[in-house]
């Protein structure tokens, strides 16, 4: 018997060039009801890796989405032909789990998607069932980002993307800590594979922890479907 899908709502997030952002979000538009949000981040990814990882640029536009989970994989899939993920340089995009949102967001984006759901076909390949990835966030102190992502390139991370932050109102738990947190921060994110997850978390931890200057505070986000970095292998056909 086929097991039912439970409607829920995704966070599909992507890591573009700055002048694909309109073409991206029209990509989604066109194949459901969601609700974008962007940002400016900035490749870090060494020279070797720039084309390859979507960082030949320095400037990224970050795009978060929220899509309904049940069409992720025809929305990526027309992400990356309308984009052209599967070339070199191009950018990724991933989807991730939401575990609450506003009620009032959720019931618009799964209202109906534009395509009724029998009509959607999954592009899940086998080889993407088995290819689990996580993104690896690390909130450090800007003077040591470039400690943090050296260390993290070591544990076997290939790439990174940068958002300049700050710590804000954290006394009560600075005092529960015994440490304080650095007040100019830079978040990095590192798309890595779950074999990496922990190789790359402890590396950044021992050179930029909370136990040292660098005062990171380090976690990771599954990350559910992706496409980008030759991910599907030709498999996009063009139309």
């Amino acid at each position: 018997m086929r097991k039912k899908q439970i409607k829920r709502a995704k966070l599909l997030v992507a890591i573009i060039n700055k002048e694909d952002e309109d073409l991206f979000t029209a990509s989604v538009n066109k194949c459901c009801t969601a609700v974008h949000f962007s940002g400016i981040g900035h490749g870090t990814a060494r020279s070797s890796y720039m084309k390859y990882f979507g960082f030949n640029d320095i400037e990224k536009r970050v795009v978060f989405s929220i899509i309904p989970g049940v069409i992720e994989h025809s929305v990526l899939n027309s992400v990356g032909k309308d984009l052209r993920l599967y070339l070199l340089g191009r950018g990724i995009a991933f989807t991730t789990a939401l575990s609450a949102i506003s009620s009032i967001v959720e019931e618009a984006v799964l209202s109906s998607p534009d395509k009724p759901e029998q009509e959607i076909k999954s592009t899940v390949t086998k080889k993407e069932k088995t290819t689990m990835h996580e993104l690896v966030v690390a909130v450090v102190n800007q003077k040591f980002t470039d400690t943090a992502i050296d260390a993290a390139r070591s544990a076997g991370a290939t790439g990174a993307t940068v958002f300049h932050t700050k710590s804000t109102n954290n006394a009560r738990i600075e005092e529960r800590m015994g440490t304080a947190l650095p007040e100019q921060t830079d978040t990095i994110f590192f798309l890595t594979s779950s074999e990496y997850k922990m190789k790359i978390m402890e590396a950044v931890r021992d050179s930029a922890g909370l136990k040292t200057e660098g005062g990171a505070v380090i976690f990771s986000i599954p990350v559910d479907d992706l496409i980008g970095i030759g991910r599907f292998d030709g498999e996009i056909q063009e139309d």
